[in-house]
């Protein structure tokens, strides 16, 4: 069989196309805010007003807005810093999901929800490897915080703005704590998923880990499904 013509290939094609779009939305977004924290540096450094903390993406400027998504008790919120919203974590959290996704379906096994093995499967290929080190962090600091409490846990930042580092997943604001770099996060998952759909090798063992999935997902929720129509 083509692997074109295989459910899992057709799949992946509406998820990358469905992928690009939200992200394109969400680099509207993010100029957005970037556009909207300039001013209002603008507008304090002519009002004369005193600046209140030094800006958490780009070491060489001074803002007094949050340009990355903290933790609510920080202090900049104590002070009354605006926050100008940006998409970051939804959009962390998109991504978040197809890795956990390709993760799955480029090994082998029956648990698709071990999140751990998926996440250690996609950071194990070649394009998208890490330091042994950083992926507890991703994975229970990052994934779980987002995926369950919204943001990150233990005070640590998520970020996606233009002055962001192109080739770090993670780095240091000037006060030394640890951000996420959604910029370059967002790049590892889009090129891994293109090299994924591209590799005709991978299609037979893909194809096999879809179907499992959707039998569980049948096997757990289509009664409840059927019963939810039947009552409508």
């Amino acid at each position: 069989m083509n692997y074109q013509d295989t459910e899992v290939y057709r799949y992946l094609i509406y998820l990358q196309k469905y992928l690009l779009g939200d992200l394109e939305l969400f680099h509207e977004i993010a100029k957005d805010a970037e556009k909207k924290e300039k001013a209002l540096s603008e507008q304090a450094e002519n009002s004369g007003c005193l600046r209140v903390f030094t800006g958490g993406t780009n070491p060489s400027t001074t803002n007094t807005v949050i340009t990355t998504t903290q933790y609510p008790y920080s202090f900049e919120f104590i002070f009354g810093a605006p926050v100008i919203s940006r998409s970051t974590v939804p959009n962390s959290a998109a991504l978040f999901a197809i890795i956990d996704l390709l993760g799955f379906l480029t090994r082998t096994g029956n648990d698709y929800g071990s999140t751990s093995e998926n996440f250690t499967t996609f950071f194990s290929h070649s394009s998208t490897t890490l330091p042994e080190y950083q992926l507890p962090v991703l994975i229970n600091v990052y994934r779980h915080g987002i995926a369950h409490n919204y943001l990150p846990k233990l005070n640590v930042l998520v970020s996606y703005h233009s002055s962001n580092p192109d080739d770090k997943l993670f780095f240091k604001d000037n006060g030394g704590r640890l951000v996420l770099n959604v910029n370059r996060m967002e790049r590892l998952v889009v090129d891994r998923l293109d090299e994924i759909i591209r590799d005709n090798s991978l299609y037979t063992n893909m194809d096999n880990q879809l179907g499992k999935m959707v039998r569980d997902y049948q096997r757990k929720s289509a009664a409840s499904i059927t019963d939810l129509l039947a009552s409508l």
